[in-house]
């Protein structure tokens, strides 16, 4: 197991200044972008207090993050409240991590709004500034879980909201979740999502011997859809794959000259469940077969609740990050590289042994500079790790946030921005901190 450096614990009051929080971050050596030419040095880049981004009195939970090109920074989360009542909200933050204003709620509808540590709401913010939330909402149905997927937009840096569009264009009640955004270089929309419109519900069945995570449901479909007009209008719901992973949430990222990738778990016979990646290279009109990222040997008969993350770099590479476990493999985060358009993927390289929670986070700055965050358990208590990418043996990792879950982040200019998720007494808190110049140019 790599080592562990304390940087901080979370407390229910802002924490004092704890030292220097040193990150060995990769270093490019004389070719910015190539990861694989960098050195390793520890850099001391300061880490902040923590800031409150919920109000006091929420029950607040499922954060996500998103950059803008005029430097903002976006925090999307849950207030959830009594008898099932929950709302989408958002924050403005500037680069440096000061918030502005005051949260909006983004559902029109008070209340409707579902979510859950697996699934939270997306964000996308497109090169013109307007801001994109995907999240769903509650559907009558006689099994009582029906959702729809709904995006808003935002043109004034997230004061008000336009009406919702609905994404999944299926008339019948059904769960549409797990739903990933991503926004092109010429502002097109692409929304993935798992759709259970064609599936016959497993009713009443639990896991078994070899099960672990959340409980057993049926497979899925995995459905994408993209707009071209801003988010008013979607195209036809196109269905991608079959026999998917049901609670691992997708991932997008759209690359350079309009390439798309979309990701899944995917189920193998044989109960292996793997991480596929499909590449798109006209816009998300057609996607090319599926390719399995790596063969990491997990049969699991029940769902992790944990999906992959992608980075499109400006470097032409794709990264992909993601959790297995198993018994005949080391459990752990890995990473893997396409530098093919996702047509075939480097040998995976360890980033960290044990067990996660959720689906870890990718982060590359700029300089294309590769930063993962996750979430892992301690004694009983959840802590949010860091660790920079290399292929290299196990690398340390770095303890972040102690009593936080659910970290998502960012890089902005030379600071990342992590927001996450803290208890406040009985109630749960989303919170924000900012680590200060994690990367240096050579």
């Amino acid at each position: 197991m790599g080592t562990v450096m304390s940087i901080n614990s979370h407390d229910q009051q802002p924490l004092r200044m704890l030292g220097f929080l040193v990150i060995g971050l990769l270093v490019l050596s004389g070719c910015k972008g190539n990861s694989d030419q960098a050195t390793n040095q520890n850099l001391p880049p300061s880490t902040s207090q923590p800031v409150r981004v919920s109000s006091q009195n929420a029950d607040a939970a499922e954060p996500a993050i998103a950059t803008s090109p005029d430097g903002s920074v976006y925090i999307v989360w849950v207030n959830h409240s009594q008898a099932k009542q929950s709302d989408v909200m958002i924050a403005r933050f500037t680069g440096d991590g000061h918030m502005q204003g005051a949260a909006v709620r983004v559902n029109s509808q008070p209340g409707v709004a579902t979510a859950w540590r697996g699934d939270p709401p997306t964000v996308a913010v497109a090169p013109d500034h307007t801001i994109f939330v995907g999240w769903t909402a509650r559907v009558e149905s006689e099994s009582g879980h029906a959702t729809n997927l709904y995006l808003s937009s935002s043109r004034d840096q997230g004061q008000t909201f336009s009406a919702p569009v609905r994404v999944n264009d299926d008339l019948k009640p059904a769960t549409h979740g797990m739903h990933s955004l991503a926004v092109g270089n010429d502002g097109r929309v692409y929304v993935a999502w798992l759709d259970e419109r064609n599936i016959v519900p497993m009713k009443d069945k639990k896991m078994g011997a070899k099960t672990a995570g959340h409980h057993m449901e049926s497979n899925r479909d995995v459905f994408f859809s993209s707009s071209t007009d801003g988010g008013r209008t979607f195209t036809l719901n196109q269905q991608i794959a079959s026999d998917v992973c049901p609670c691992c949430k997708t991932a997008l990222a759209s690359g350079p000259e309009g390439s798309v990738y979309l990701s899944w778990r995917q189920v193998l016979p044989g109960d292996f469940r793997h991480i596929a990646v499909a590449s798109s290279a006209d816009g998300g009109k057609t996607f090319n077969k599926p390719v399995i990222v790596s063969d990491d040997q997990w049969m699991i008969k029940g769902c992790p609740v944990s999906g992959a993350t992608l980075v499109a770099g400006t470097d032409g590479r794709l990264r992909v990050l993601w959790y297995a476990g198993g018994e005949n493999t080391q459990q752990g985060i890995y990473w893997s590289e396409s530098q093919d358009g996702g047509r075939t993927f480097s040998p995976r390289e360890l980033v960290a042994s044990g067990f996660i929670q959720g689906t870890p986070g990718l982060v590359a700055d700029r300089l294309n500079i590769p930063f993962a965050i996750w979430e892992s358990s301690s004694g009983g208590t959840s802590e949010v790790h860091a660790s920079h990418l290399s292929k290299a043996t196990e690398l340390p990792r770095h303890l972040i946030v102690g009593g936080g879950e659910l970290p998502v982040a960012v890089a902005q200019n030379q600071h990342v921005l992590i927001a996450y998720v803290a208890k406040d007494g009985d109630k749960q808190a989303v919170w924000m901190k900012t680590i200060g110049r994690f990367a240096r140019e050579g």
